[in-house]
């Protein structure tokens, strides 16, 4: 190590240094103080608001939140967990970048590291880093705020680069690479790109795994498994607190079996199906990845905002059909997953020239997964990975594993490149093409590589023209054209309605073939550049640098139609960004510690928004993994109070109309459901039927499963009655109902956390808290003694109180918090150790070949 090798490190540091430019370029207005705009971060600052105020005012971690659902464990919405010594490590990796430009920087890194890993050359990995990171998809991602789920794209390279090490045994680098790596991922808390990366992981083990079988390599196959055990369980380790607590809530939650054996068809022991594949990816908009505008370009983006395409459009119908959104895709609205034009022809062409399992792996994954985000297009796929794979069934938007297919095709395609590189007489090759069944050649032929890269070209630049030539070829319709033909046609006619969607889709029509156009364009150049370089008109620095550019200038302006300067504002404004409203202010006035909003004014509806959670305790919310329960008991019953209050808010209620209106919603007053909003700038509707934190019931209702539980909770009195299935009668063995009007229980002291009442009674009684039943945490203790406690009303807390007077307080002590954290030092200092000792090694190595 006398002398260090600068001329190794230049394309290094140069890359890193490119990487930062074009990170806080992309994002440029973050240099002059402005935020970025996330819609899901908007969400979390509402979801997460009374956690965070708790952490600030007891510097501890609450680990529950009163603020939506009527009540949930926050390990999903915002916990720390001090021990685990990832997240400084995150912190100094990304270079201290704030959101979301330390995503977007992690995805050139991470690239880049596989990229050498894979021996590419260095220049090349930096235009291949810029491939993958600024792919639409992973950008869309940033505009919508799923910082957790590109987080955790960020680390899927690196990931794959430390199991690639593992299989040319080096093992402690490998494993090291590996380990650390995946515990980020396990970090960065989004199970489902989690799940997905596994699926890619797995399929490569595999391929390399039969390689090794066929050359009876027996031991190599051990020794990497017994590197996976171990880098895979100090990664887990250091995330078990996050990891165990989530798996817990998971079964509790609507990823977790129904009890309810009703719609039994579309369950599974995770989500129902047709809320899972909501989010299907049509087959032919799959041609996105290709076009960026096959099925359009975004739901969010009005047509109006590319004029272009309008001057063709009946001028009276203009303004109108430049408010639709530039989607018309099978989803309910998306963005489309653009991978670049060159990209895919470089993806194409690699696929006959790149050798080695790494390829087929990829190319398998790939084909699965854009099979797989067809969701309810290709059911029985879908059915069969719902039904025998592990986990599966949890995650919804199936559409989201495409995510795989645009992480693979730029490898694939930067390989292509590199065998060019390495290779210059690769034009006169030959290739075979070889595909057998059961015995028989379905081919057996020889090509040329200067064929493939003509087939390449044809199938990506020349299907780009035809599209361009004859864009009939694809339909300009979607299943959500047909509701809004039908609300035009019960207001205006058939007539008018068929002219308008005439003209919408002469709009679409344009979007469609300039983008169509646009593709085949940058097809054109790209493969212009490779066939110079082929033919030795272009030498390899600048064959890099005009790939680098077209490839980053494709990429770039179609990012720009989604997460652009618009979406920055001024930090002082993202700091809250819910205005405080009349009605907040009212609210706020009752000093009550704990009651619960009814928002009807939000625009998303109460379940899908979180923007009342940052000023009160909301009966909604915003979260994806809401308690299965709480979700059934809003669609059987609170749905339908709600439009009890809306059918009674049209009309022109009088006092006594809305107090009896009141009267009737058993279930949003079992919820202590005080307040509703039904206009920001108003008082809200003060609900006086609302039954408080706790009461005393005199009738029990025994039922025999869930079925019956919720159906009876919506036609009792819970003022006065309790409905309790019949698994908890043991915990009622001996009690007798008795009347005691001078019996009294109140809420004393409310945190999130920890709830104290008092009671005074004289005679022993059943009291119903409205508090919602989670028993992996929580438990009730009368006057400092742990006392058992149960579920009723489907999703309430039911306890008996003894006789006289006593303090009873519930408690969220979740003991696998408490130990998750310690195994969490340990694994996460054993993980630095043997970091340590690879680097040691690393470099007694190199000085020994010194």
């Amino acid at each position: 190590m006398k002398n260090i090798n600068l001329k190794s490190l230049l394309p290094i540091i140069t890359g890193i240094v490119i990487f930062i430019v074009l990170t806080f370029g992309y994002f440029s207005p973050m240099m002059k103080g402005k935020v970025i705009v996330m819609s899901d971060m908007v969400q979390n600052k509402g979801m997460s608001k009374e956690i965070s105020d708790f952490r600030e005012k007891n510097h501890s971690e609450p680990l529950w939140t009163n603020s939506m659902f009527g009540g949930m464990p926050a390990y999903q919405i915002s916990i720390r967990y001090p021990n685990n010594l990832l997240y400084p490590l995150r912190e100094v990796l990304g270079l201290g970048m704030p959101s979301p430009a330390i995503n977007l920087f992690n995805y050139l890194v991470g690239f880049f590291i596989l990229l050498l890993v894979l021996r590419v050359n260095p220049w090349l990995a930096i235009v291949g880093s810029v491939a993958y990171a600024f792919s639409a998809y992973n950008i869309i991602l940033l505009d919508a705020g799923h910082l957790t789920a590109t987080l955790a794209l960020g680390y899927y390279a690196p990931v794959l680069a430390g199991v690639i090490l593992i299989f040319r045994q080096k093992y402690l680098l490998g494993g090291v690479l590996l380990s650390i790596f995946m515990a980020l991922e396990l970090l960065s808390s989004h199970i489902q790109n989690t799940y997905y990366l596994c699926i890619l992981l797995l399929v490569y083990v595999l391929f390399e795994w039969v390689q090794l079988i066929r050359k009876k390599e027996y031991g190599a196959i051990f020794k990497s498994f017994g590197v996976f055990a171990v880098a895979g369980i100090l990664a887990l380790g250091c995330n078990i607190t996050n990891i165990w607590n989530t798996y817990d809530y998971g079964k509790y939650t609507i990823r977790g079996k129904s009890e309810l054996t009703s719609n039994k068809q579309n369950q599974t022991s995770g989500l129902d199906r047709d809320y899972a594949t909501q989010w299907s990816l049509g087959k032919s908009e799959t041609m996105t990845l290709l076009i960026p505008s096959f099925k359009g370009s975004s739901s969010s983006i009005s047509i109006a905002e590319n004029k272009s395409v309008l001057k063709d459009v009946d001028p009276q119908l203009r303004q109108n059909v430049g408010g639709m959104g530039q989607y018309w895709g099978d989803q309910p609205f998306t963005v489309s997953p653009y991978a670049g034009a060159i990209i895919v022809f470089l993806f194409i062409f690699g696929m006959f020239i790149v050798k080695g399992r790494l390829k087929w792996a990829l190319f398998f994954t790939s084909i699965l997964a854009i099979m797989l985000s067809w969701g309810h297009n290709f059911m029985w796929l879908t059915d069969l990975f719902f039904d025998y794979f592990p986990l599966y069934n949890k995650f919804r938007a199936v559409s989201s594993i495409l995510l795989l297919a645009e992480f693979a095709i730029p490898v694939i395609a930067i390989l292509a490149i590199d065998q060019m590189i390495k290779n210059p007489g690769i034009l006169t090759e030959k290739i075979k093409l070889a595909l057998k069944w059961k015995g028989n050649y379905l081919i057996n032929k020889e090509i040329t590589t200067q064929t493939a890269f003509l087939f390449s070209f044809a199938i990506t630049g020349g299907l780009s023209l035809l599209f361009y030539l004859i864009p009939s070829l694809t339909d300009f319709t979607s299943a959500s054209d047909l509701r809004t033909y039908e609300s035009i046609a019960k207001s205006n006619g058939e007539e008018i309605a068929r002219q308008f969607f005439e003209n919408v889709e002469i709009a679409r029509k344009g979007l469609f073939q300039a983008d169509a156009l646009r593709s085949f364009f940058f097809v054109v150049l790209g493969a212009g550049v490779v066939w110079l370089y082929l033919k030795s008109k272009l030498n390899t620095a600048l064959l890099i640098a005009l790939l680098g550019v077209f490839i980053l200038v494709d990429l770039w302006s179609v990012d720009k139609r989604y997460l652009n300067d618009k979406n920055f504002t001024d930090k002082r404004k993202a700091e809250n960004p819910f205005p405080f409203t009349d009605a907040d202010k009212a609210i706020l006035e009752d000093k009550d510690p704990n009651y619960r909003v009814l928002n009807l004014t939000v625009k998303e509806g109460p379940f899908n928004d979180a923007s009342t959670s940052y000023y009160h305790k909301s009966i909604g919310g915003y979260h994806a993994a809401k308690i299965r329960r709480y979700q059934e008991l809003i669609d059987a019953h609170i749905q339908n109070n709600i439009q009890d209050i809306i059918t009674t808010a049209n009309a022109n209620p009088s006092d006594s109309s809305i107090r009896s209106a009141f009267s009737r919603l058993g279930v949003l007053n079992m919820l202590n459901t005080r307040y509703i909003i039904y206009n920001p700038s108003a008082a809200p509707w003060v609900n006086r039927y609302a039954l408080g934190n706790v009461w005393f019931v005199k009738d029990i209702k025994m039922v025999k499963n869930a079925d019956e539980e919720i159906k009876t909770v919506g036609e009792i009195n819970p003022a006065t009655t309790v409905v309790v299935d019949e698994r908890y009668k043991e915990e009622l063995s001996g009690f007798v109902p008795k009347i005691d009007p001078s019996a009294t229980i109140q809420l004393t002291n409310y945190l999130t956390n920890n709830l104290k009442y008092e009671s005074n009674t004289t005679s022993e009684q059943l009291a119903v808290f409205s508090e919602i039943y989670f028993k992996e945490g929580w438990n009730a203790y009368v006057d400092g003694e742990l006392k058992p406690y149960f579920a009723g009303n489907y999703v309430l807390r039911v306890m008996r109180v003894p006789a006289g007077k006593h303090t009873i307080e519930f408690k969220f002590e979740p003991q696998k918090y408490y130990t998750g954290e310690k195994i969490s030092l340990a694994s996460c200092l054993t993980l630095f150790v043997m970091a340590l000792a690879a680097l040691f090694f690393g470099l007694k190595k190199e000085k020994k070949a010194e």
